[in-house]
């Protein structure tokens, strides 16, 4: 079954590259959610209208369609809007200025209808497209990163977060500028650059804390006091006990109260009671932990370990520079969310306010966790484009690509895009039928025949035996 279009196609024989334990590995976080939502709505029913867990399963099951029908679309497509997607994000930044609601001392909320979302989320995917397509054009891929290139990517990534900095929400800001971080390292850095950019954060760094820059940022609200607050409460929440460290401190006990095996479904006394502070939110791995312990505790990280382990493969194994910098920058989103969580709730970092993907309750949160990995699968697909029939045109290219295939163990069949300047173009316009999808899943590879390597091309007239 094949059906095409210019940028949406389906074929049946994608499958052959889609990654299952990164398709499994987000649904099992995503129901892990569901689970520690259910059990929290159970203490805290509502007044009226639906639960939160019945919010978060209608945002689940509208985000799992949304997947399914992304993966249809060819991922190239978001290149050509990469940058009207980044002024749409932005435009909703500043509508947060102007029409946004405020709760919790923040204004991030816009409110559409009966439809409440935060315009921040929206912009993570955006800035890590808008990066990705901008390090594979030509220009950045073929020179790197230099002091003549580096001013553009650079106040791309400052422009988002000087407006949610703005806020104000010092998490997310921090969040933007840690996604970012991996597309930049990946590129090429000339010399120039590094002694320019480690000159500037030494600079920086030292007008902070010795100059008195902290006092002229708090004197702007660039940096609000209880942020800083929250900072140097982090190292000794006990001195302010029934203050800034009182979510630490209930945090710490909660996952501490669970033990080995947790207390049990619906029996974590810290969240049931009230005890522990935004148990669906920012501490939900810390109701989690209360109630599975240390053994559930250690099954979430485990999911969230084979997600970025294959996340990283397919980053690893595209050869397309778009798609590649694509698929970094969406790990880098969903890892570092989870990482400053988990070490949020924890005790190891400051309490910033940041959700932990796909387990937090959070509509716009858990679309836009499924959907950036919904892309890493769409790359990870159309790493190769599958065709019918045998058709070959250059003997010479022929073995070669059938030298790589035989070297990397991979069906021979070509690649998705043309090569990048100057890379040689290993795998030909010639065409192969597909093999079984579960093939590499059960420990048998699809080998190269052995004809190929030593006899001429087969006559593409003649079906294949």
């Amino acid at each position: 079954m094949t059906v095409k279009a210019k940028y949406v196609s389906f074929d049946r024989r994608l499958l052959e590259n889609f990654s299952w334990p990164l398709a499994l590995s987000a649904l099992g976080l995503a129901v892990c959610g569901l689970v520690n939502l259910y059990s929290i709505s159970l203490s805290h029913p509502p007044e009226s209208g639906l639960s939160e867990f019945g919010k978060q399963l209608l945002f689940c099951g509208g985000g799992v369609a949304l997947c399914l029908a992304a993966l249809c679309v060819d991922y190239r497509i978001l290149k050509r809007v990469a940058l009207p997607l980044f002024g749409i994000g932005v435009g909703l930044l500043l509508m947060v200025e102007f029409f946004g609601v405020v709760a919790g001392g923040a204004r991030r909320w816009l409110d559409i209808a009966s439809f409440r979302f935060q315009p921040s989320e929206f912009m993570k995917p955006a800035l890590v497209i808008l990066l990705a397509a901008l390090f594979s054009a030509k220009e950045f891929a073929k020179k790197g990163l230099t002091l003549a290139t580096f001013p553009l990517p650079a106040v791309l990534t400052l422009v988002p977060v000087g407006l949610v900095l703005k806020e104000p929400d010092l998490g997310t800001a921090g969040l933007l500028g840690f996604t970012a971080l991996p597309i930049f390292l990946y590129a090429a850095w000339s010399r120039a650059l590094k002694l320019a950019v480690a000159a500037l954060a030494a600079a920086a760094l030292s007008w902070i804390f010795l100059f008195g820059g902290l006092d002229f940022l708090l004197a702007k609200e660039i940096i609000h006091p209880y942020q800083l607050e929250r900072v140097l409460t982090h190292s000794n929440p006990e001195e302010d006990y029934n203050g800034k460290g009182w979510q630490i401190i209930q945090s710490k006990r909660a996952i501490g109260s669970g033990q080995i095996l947790g207390r049990g479904f619906h029996d974590g006394t810290q969240q049931k009671y009230g005890f522990l502070p935004a148990p669906n939110t920012d501490f939900a791995f810390a109701a989690l932990a209360e109630e599975w312990g240390f053994v559930g505790c250690c099954a979430v990280i485990a999911l969230y370990y084979t997600l970025l382990c294959s996340a990283l493969g397919v980053v690893r194994r595209c050869r397309d520079l778009f798609g590649k910098y694509l698929a970094l920058g969406l790990s880098s989103l969903i890892f570092c969310q989870m990482a400053i969580n988990i070490a949020m709730v924890t005790g190891l970092f400051p309490v910033v306010g940041i959700p932990l993907p796909f387990v937090s309750y959070g509509g716009t949160s858990l679309l836009v966790s499924l959907l950036a990995a919904a892309g890493i699968l769409n790359i990870g697909m159309r790493r190769y484009l599958f065709q019918d029939a045998t058709v070959i045109e250059n003997r010479k290219a022929w073995e070669e690509g059938q030298a790589i295939a035989l070297k990397e163990r991979i069906p021979a069949v070509r690649r998705l895009t043309p090569p990048a300047e100057g890379e040689p173009d290993v795998f030909p316009d010639y065409r192969r039928p597909h093999v079984k999808p579960w093939l590499k899943y059960v420990g048998r590879r699809s080998a190269v025949r052995p004809y190929l390597r030593d006899s001429p091309p087969p006559d593409p007239r003649q079906p294949l035996q």
